[in-house]
């Protein structure tokens, strides 16, 4: 092969020097990533999990009078719990790509440039000791001379290892993580149904104070008129004077009930604005549709509660464990690797016949090296075994959990299921009951008039009409939780929500 001259212009003269084989073998590696990085593309392309929806967490605020649907709503959009867990459940699945990237090889490239001295004694360096990871390891014949003088080196080299054969170990670290993103994904629907349950339970407490404020509210009217009426009776002297002071000690009476009951309302209402991560909020509540009874009721038959959220979730740690165990089981296999590498040193020493090029800055001779290693981790037999003996306790832990989870699942649908038709017969009898007080009211008035009764009794009609009437107002807005917790029970709010819909008008009835 021919060589020009060189000179100190002529800067591109040592890259024809590269000979035609070199050129070769870099094409050949080449072609070899090509071939790893194609083989690897359908894995990092297939999934068995659904892509999770970008999602940045930006709360909005309510309207000033919020609906119950609406109230969940927000707090499903709103509540920091869900954030959380949503943006956990996208780490599993930025875990479940990083599992995937085991199938690549890997591929290093370094390139190294130092001016040395050249000073060479023979001898070694024992692996035990601590100058082995700080002395550089030299090459060359032993110096015949001490020198300071630098001499300029250069060192480039090309690695690729590639596993070829693992015997399912990659393939169970990927079922791990599908088995880890399950599990994240059913925390998160959990989640959801608490938060939506408790924004639900929260609308329905405010819903009951606010109308135990109208119950109070009458009941101040009516003792207000029954003052009235003594005050009238004492100034025509057919009753005593002490009766119209007693009458004044109803009403305050009446008069700080009520306070206490705009005090429950408006603490109710600050509770529903923090289940919906709106705290800081001033709202209201369109509760109408709420205070009448329910054209349908849910079948309160029992259903199979495998499907519940808590179930689900119950179930996807148990497979996290089982997949745990496969991967540890799958880790005591031989592995097969394919090595090969490419590498070129240079220095102007002038010890080398070869003549350097660019000065020692370049490479002048260059080396490959293509073959197998094959590693088998015999002693990783022992800790394995304790990692998987760990594992197949906390499978069964998992599954005595699952067990504990159900029994309550079905402990709460059968009490929701007892709480919903006793609610149901209770509103039933409370507007009988309101009927019967607001009679015996106006017929002990009647008689109080008339000086055939005393203040105690009308006193006490009055006192019986008002806990009549919240009563019924309560009554009616239990049947409603009554059918929140059982969808609650059952796992999922929207036959509650559906009832909702069809008693506000917006979806037919079937």
């Amino acid at each position: 092969m021919a060589v020009c001259g060189f000179k100190k212009t002529e800067w591109l003269a040592p890259f024809l020097l590269v000979d035609i084989r070199l050129r070769r073998l870099f094409a050949l590696f080449a072609c070899i990533f090509f071939l790893c990085t194609s083989s690897v593309a359908p894995a990092l392309a297939t999934g068995r999990e659904t892509a999770v929806i970008d999602f940045q967490f930006q709360p909005i605020r309510p309207t000033s009078a919020v609906s119950i649907r609406e109230a969940v709503d927000v707090a499903l959009r709103n509540y920091p719990t869900i954030a959380s867990k949503r943006f956990k459940l996208k780490a599993s699945m930025a875990n479940v790509t990083l599992a995937k990237t085991q199938y690549l090889p890997n591929l290093n490239i370094d390139i190294q440039e130092s001016a040395i001295t050249g000073n060479r004694v023979a001898s070694t360096v024992m692996n035990n000791v601590s100058g082995f990871d700080t002395v550089p390891i030299d090459s060359g014949p032993v110096s015949q001379k001490s020198s300071m003088r630098p001499l300029v080196n250069n060192l480039q080299g090309v690695n690729l290892n590639w596993l070829l054969v693992d015997f399912g170990l990659r393939h169970a670290n990927d079922n791990f993580a599908y088995a880890d993103a399950r599990t994240a994904r059913a925390d998160v629907n959990l989640t959801q149904l608490d938060v939506a349950y408790d924004a639900a339970e929260a609308f329905l407490e405010a819903v009951a104070a606010k109308q135990i404020i109208l119950s109070t509210e009458a009941a101040l009217q009516h003792m207000r008129a029954a003052n009235v009426r003594a005050k009238t009776l004492v100034a025509e002297g057919l009753k005593p004077g002490v009766e119209a002071a007693d009458w004044d000690y109803e009403v305050a009476k009446a008069r700080i009930a009520l306070i206490k009951a705009e005090k429950n309302t408006r603490l109710a209402l600050v509770g529903l604005a923090e289940k919906m991560g709106t705290a800081t909020a001033d709202i209201d509540i369109v509760s109408d549709p709420l205070v009448r009874s329910p054209s349908q009721i849910m079948p309160t038959r029992a259903i199979d509660l495998s499907s519940h959220p808590l179930a689900l979730l119950k179930t996807a740690e148990i497979g996290r464990w089982k997949a745990k165990q496969i991967v540890l089981d799958k880790a005591y296999r031989p592995h097969l690797w394919f090595n090969s590498s490419v590498w070129g040193k240079g220095s102007n020493d002038g010890v080398n016949p070869i003549r350097p090029v660019g000065g020692g800055a370049l490479p002048q001779v260059f080396n490959y090296m293509v073959g197998a290693s094959f590693s088998f981790p015999v002693m990783e037999y022992f800790p394995l075994k304790a990692q998987k003996r760990i594992a197949l306790n906390n499978e069964m832990a998992a599954r005595a959990d699952l067990n504990l989870a159900m029994q309550v699942l079905e402990k709460k649908d059968a009490r929701a299921r007892v709480m919903l038709e006793q609610a149901r017969k209770i509103a039933d009898e409370t507007p009988l009951l309101v009927q019967a007080a607001r009679v015996r009211e106006l017929k002990v008035s009647k008689r109080y008039s008339t000086g055939l009764t005393d203040m105690v009794s009308l006193a006490q009609a009055e006192k019986a009409l008002a806990e009549a009437e919240v009563e019924d107002a309560v009554a009616q807005v239990e049947v409603w939780r009554a059918i929140l917790l059982l969808s609650y029970a059952q796992g999922d709010l929207k036959p509650f929500l559906d009832i909702v819909d069809i008693v506000e008008g917006r979806a037919s009835r079937k």
